[in-house]
């Protein structure tokens, strides 16, 4: 043991021991020392503020928990935020923060900041925030680096250490002179558990068994090639921030070894709770930069770093349809924070510039054309497709046309949703469309999209809309049928399970009760466009 590592040791045994908690300590952090810390971006002051906050709180406000001195609330709740700045002075509070753009007159004595990031994200950026800055002020006998823990850890248990971050990236290593196997090896080397062994460890229920179980040691064992594991979770209150893994080397764990690893899990929450902050910062940064781009056609300062002279941009959508994880596994916005990781490393080998980050239901890259040709783009999200589809998840792709300009790249993104929805209609999964090779849907799609936005009038079919509901009948799906099989009497009366004369007195009494024209083939096209925008069922074989 080096001396570096026996006062690191020795250090982290005087703090997990709590020879340095004082449970009448009060911490604090200035209000311009957290936005500071958060940056530009997230969090702003309405104008300018005339004094500065001693905050240790954030809190969601749901119009009954107490408001008091020290906490920083978020009015969450559309309407109600001039009635919340009033409660605030009445109750001391000083720091009110409100949706961009609401209506909220100041108050002497309270800062109103505003964000336009989603409110569960700003709760946990700040709250992160808070706990790191008291974490910082005790931090001084611990390790200051996720490597440094790593190389702590690895001396307390006694096996090689990777630590990883709640999306499950390495964040640090230390091998210590222990011998490693292929798998630790590989994860090590690509930053991330090799995807045979996660789906092997997410099909034995032992993957994420550590998140479900905070604060206990899970041991992998008795797998061939894969040396004996020690697992746990690194975790504050409920919220998992990490895991800790440690691989026995050529000799067996010591007998301490279960317990030294609970002890450096609760020494690591400061020390990955810095890591965490920078992440969220990070990705809220991403994530805003791509949904400027994406949106509203801005390309930031920070989008493509130090690509900015490339301003022609890809844009590629992944639409995931199912996930793989158990009901005691992850959240689903760990299980996100993963499929981004995944998808950047994926299309990272193509363009490093590369930015993905997951938006209302959808992960989206923009790539910054060039190398990145829409056939390259194309092949790797199929191996992504791929890699998802061994992992258990269904999911599709669509790749948008090359936008030029960044003014073009939101009707790229709404090619993009167009393939997507399409895909998603089609059923089956895997699927890499594109303009190209699926033309007709996206003509369908716009022409369907048109009808709705524009407030056209559905002409005859709204006749038959009111008739099927007045009467219980179906000859709106008699319709869309007939006209699906080319006006071919006998294949429709096949599909709707009809002896033919039946379906040639229905579509008699489709002209009846709509006036529509069989040989006007304008009719019969504009019918088929607005039966396809109605998403018409397959029909019942009811009488007219």
């Amino acid at each position: 043991m080096t001396d570096d590592h026996h006062r690191a040791y020795t250090r982290l045994t005087v703090l997990v021991d709590g020879r340095l908690a004082d449970e009448g300590w009060r911490w604090v952090v200035l209000l311009s020392e957290l936005l500071h810390a958060i940056g530009e971006g997230p969090l702003r002051t309405r104008g300018k503020a005339e004094f500065d906050l001693d905050l240790n709180e954030v809190l969601l406000d749901d119009g009954v928990t107490p408001l008091g001195p020290g906490q920083v609330v978020l009015g969450i709740r559309p309407g109600t935020e001039q009635h919340l700045l009033d409660r605030a002075v009445a109750a001391g509070c000083q720091a009110v923060v409100v949706a961009t753009g609401a209506a909220a007159e100041p108050r002497e004595g309270v800062v109103v900041l505003e964000s336009d990031v989603a409110w569960t994200q700003l709760f946990v950026l700040v709250r992160t925030m808070l706990l790191a800055s008291h974490d910082e002020a005790i931090d001084d006998s611990g390790p200051t680096s996720v490597h440094g823990l790593a190389d702590a850890v690895a001396v307390m248990v006694g096996g090689s250490v990777v630590l990883y971050d709640r999306a499950h990236r390495v964040i640090a290593y230390a091998v210590q002179g222990h011998e490693i196997d292929h798998v630790r090896r590989d994860a090590i080397l690509g930053r991330r558990t090799p995807d045979q062994w996660i789906r092997r460890f997410t099909i034995d229920r032992t993957a994420y068994q550590t998140y479900s179980e905070p604060g206990k040691v899970v041991r992998v064992a008795d797998y061939a090639g894969l040396h004996t594991r020690l697992r746990i979770a690194v975790h504050t209150g409920n919220e998992v921030i990490g895991e800790i893994s440690v691989a026995e080397g050529a000799n067996p764990f010591p007998s301490h070894a279960e317990h030294a690893l609970q002890r450096a899990a609760r020494l690591a929450v400061p020390v990955m709770l810095r890591h965490r902050r920078a992440q969220d910062v990070e990705r809220t940064t991403r994530e805003h930069a791509v949904r400027q781009l994406l949106w509203e056609g801005v390309l930031s300062a920070h989008t493509f770093g130090d690509r900015q002279e490339a301003h022609e941009v890809l844009v590629l959508g992944f639409g995931l349809h199912s996930e793989p994880e158990p009901r005691s596994g992850p959240s689903d916005e760990l299980v996100s924070e993963r499929f981004v990781h995944f998808l950047s490393l994926h299309l990272g080998t193509i363009e490093p510039a590369a930015l993905v980050a997951q938006l209302d239901g959808v992960y989206w890259a923009v790539v910054p054309a060039g190398e990145a040709t829409a056939e390259r783009l194309a092949k790797s999200a199929g191996a992504a497709l791929g890699h998802l589809g061994l992992m258990g998840v269904r999911a599709n792709a669509a790749l948008g046309p090359r936008a030029v300009r960044p003014d073009m790249v939101p009707a790229a993104k709404r090619i993009v949703e167009d393939l997507l929805a399409a895909a998603r209609s089609a059923g089956g999964n895997g699927r890499v469309m594109t303009p190209d090779s699926s033309w007709a849907e996206l003509v369908l799609a716009a022409a369907c999209r048109g009808l709705a936005e524009g407030g056209v009038s559905r002409g005859p079919i709204e006749a038959l809309v009111e008739h099927d509901r007045r009467s219980d009948s179906d000859l709106v799906g008699t319709l869309a049928v007939f006209l699906d099989e080319f006006g071919s009497v006998s294949a429709s009366a096949s599909r709707l399970f009809l002896h033919p004369n039946t379906l040639r007195h229905r579509i008699q009494r489709i002209t009846e009760v709509s006036g529509f024209d069989f040989n006007d083939s304008n009719q019969r096209l504009a019918a088929a466009i607005v039966l396809r925008g109605a998403h018409i069922e397959k029909p019942r074989s009811a009488e007219s």
